[in-house]
């Protein structure tokens, strides 16, 4: 995602770009990836609305408005997302999307099947091996890794440097499930919401595809009574979702082989630092910042890196390395935050959307908001529905937190004095 959306800001800047992908080219090869499907929300369609694929692009989303909470004993509750909401599309629709918009730059091409195997950060130069065995090298002006969260690039750009890099797994895992479309041909659950099931050390949640079918991807730790190791049978399998997910028996047919099969995938969070080196090379997206999924920001925040870098290239045009040190400075802030939001997102999603009090703190933020209109704003809805820097959100929500909990105290003395000159009557 990151590399096709900066290939096609920097073609309409007039910058001639190669993208070397080690993927098939997903328009002539719709093969399956295994993937949480992404969640568009305000700061993302912002990004495509200044490169004019807004309505292109929504024209493969689905909606979802709010949380749908799915609780052990088949009750729903929903809560909304506020004004925008988040658009849910599938990864392989909005790629294709993508790399067409970009080819349409006659400046701008694509190389499929092709890994790059190390580079040279003070030529600079990349090394290619194609799926056929045949190796090549090229000499660009910059090179970009948009190579993910084990990026090939980063590794060689920081050796022998004094670059920091930190990478974090969580204990869960994931693995994918699909609901099939209904005999009627629709979804066979509310098909405008994002759909939860919160079981404190597990979860599983689910996003509506165009076809009336839904991708839903349950997390489970990797060890102990409820996790993928205790999960050796078929039947295994089934007594889990018939304890903690009854309703979803019921969706997914086979479903003890079925999750059986799937794959198991981790969940990592990286930081590094620096991210470019002397004007020739630059990370962006998950090779410099991934996050864990649980904001549904990664594709957003890797948007609005390529709105960043284009326009730090275009306010230095003949200085790349003032361009690069600034596109750094600008993000790395906001991206340090999101990652702190996406882990502390997690803890909520898989456990305390179940807890009274945070409940309640929920309720607190939805009232101030009607009440103090843009004044005060919930954490989600900085994060979803506006494009206010990550770390702004951030700060404005902990000052937020400090303010109910001081008014939760001061209340909290209010009433035991009561209650203390009523006893002393």
């Amino acid at each position: 995602m990151a590399g096709a959306f900066l290939a096609l800001a920097l073609g309409r800047q007039g910058h001639t770009v190669t993208v070397y992908e080690r993927r098939p080219d997903p328009r002539v090869n719709a093969v399956h990836t295994t993937s949480m499907n992404l969640g568009l929300s305000e700061r993302g369609l912002q990004a495509l609305q200044r490169l004019g694929l807004r309505e292109e692009i929504t024209r493969h989303v689905v909606p979802m408005r709010g949380r749908m909470v799915h609780n052990q004993d088949r009750s729903l509750r929903f809560s909304t997302y506020g004004e925008g909401g988040i658009l849910a599309i599938q990864r392989h629709d909005l790629g294709v999307a993508l790399i067409e918009a970009a080819t349409r730059s006659s400046n701008v091409r694509f190389v499929f099947d092709t890994r790059c195997v190390g580079i040279d950060k003070d030529l600079p130069a990349a090394d290619f091996v194609t799926d056929s065995g045949q190796a090549f090298t090229v000499t660009p002006d910059v090179i970009v890794g948009a190579d993910g969260a084990f990026s090939v690039v980063r590794k060689h750009m920081q050796r022998d440097e004094r670059a920091d890099y930190h990478q974090e797994f969580l204990e869960w895992g994931w693995r994918e499930l699909h609901i099939p479309t209904g005999a009627d041909g629709r979804h066979r659950m509310a098909d405008d919401v994002f759909h939860l099931w919160p079981r404190g050390e597990t979860m599983m949640f689910a996003h509506p595809n165009l076809d009336g079918s839904f991708t839903c991807s349950c997390v489970l730790p990797f060890q102990g009574p409820r996790s993928f190791a205790a999960l050796r049978s078929a039947d295994d399998v089934e007594t889990l979702f018939r304890s903690l997910f009854p309703d979803v028996l019921d969706l997914v047919p086979d479903i003890g082989k079925v999750f059986l099969d799937q794959p198991t995938f981790k969940l990592v969070t990286t930081r590094t630092s620096p991210w470019h080196h002397d004007g020739k090379v630059v990370l962006i997206g998950d090779a410099c910042h991934a996050v864990f999924p649980f904001l549904a920001q990664g594709m957003n925040a890797a948007f609005e890196d390529g709105l960043e870098l284009a326009d730090s290239l275009s306010a230095f045009p003949d200085n790349p390395r003032a361009a690069l040190s600034r596109f750094y400075r600008r993000r790395k802030p906001n991206t340090d935050a999101l990652a702190e939001m996406s882990r502390e997102n997690f803890a909520e999603l898989r456990d305390t959307v179940r807890s009274p009090a945070v409940r309640l703190e929920k309720a607190c933020d939805v009232v101030l908001e009607k009440a103090l209109r843009h004044r005060w704003m919930p954490l989600h809805a900085m994060v979803t529905n506006t494009t206010m820097p990550y770390a702004d959100a951030r700060q404005r929500a902990l000052r937020q937190r400090r303010i109910l909990q001081a008014a939760a105290a001061t209340l909290g003395v209010v009433a035991a004095g009561g209650l203390l000159r009523r006893f002393l009557r």
